[in-house]
C-alpha cells in the first residue's frame, strides 16, 4: 500500500496499541473489513439493479397486454341460447320467441347465417335439429317470409 488517506490513517490510528502495534496486522484488517462491504455493497447495488429491470419488464409488458386488449374487436355478441338442451333432446323448441333471436340461435348452432327482412314476427313450434334447410323451409311457410341461407 503506498497511497494513503484519511480513511487509512483513522483505521490505523483506532487500530494503535502503544505495547504491540504491527502495520501489516492493521492494513490485513483494513483490507479484511473493507472487502467485507464492498461486496455487500457490490451484491445490493446488482439486486436493486435485478428488481428495477423486472420490474420495468413488467410494466412493459402490462402496458403491452392493455394496448393489444384496447385494439381487439369487442367479441361477438353471442346470441340468447332459448334452448340449451338441443345437443340432448336433439329438438328446437319455441314459445313465442322472435324470429330474430331463433335465427340467431340457428345460425351458430348450424355454423351458417341466417337473414330475413326485419320483422317483429315471433315464432311458436318444435323442430327436429336433423337439417337446417327443413327447418328454415317451415318457418318461411308458417311467417310467410323468406329466409336466406349462407
Amino acid at each position: 500500500m503506498t497511497e494513503f488517506n484519511d480513511k487509512d490513517l483513522d483505521f490505523v490510528a483506532r487500530r494503535y496499541d502503544k505495547r504491540h502495534y504491527d502495520t501489516r496486522k492493521a492494513i490485513a484488517s483494513f483490507h479484511e473489513t473493507n472487502t467485507g462491504t464492498t461486496r455487500r455493497r457490490w451484491w445490493m447495488t446488482a439486486a436493486a439493479a435485478a428488481a428495477s429491470i423486472a420490474l420495468v419488464f413488467a410494466a412493459g409488458y402490462g402496458i403491452r397486454t392493455w394496448i393489444r386488449a384496447a385494439q381487439e374487436p369487442a367479441p361477438a355478441e353471442l346470441p340468447a341460447v332459448l334452448n340449451p338442451d338441443v345437443a340432448t333432446t336433439h329438438v328446437f323448441v319455441y314459445n313465442e320467441a322472435p324470429l330474430d333471436q331463433v335465427l340467431k340461435e340457428l345460425s351458430a348452432y348450424y355454423h351458417c347465417t341466417l337473414k330475413a327482412p326485419a320483422t317483429d314476427k315471433h315464432l311458436t313450434g318444435t323442430f327436429p335439429d336433423d337439417d337446417v334447410a327443413f327447418i328454415v323451409s317451415l318457418i318461411e311457410e308458417a311467417l310467410d317470409i323468406k329466409i336466406s341461407i349462407e
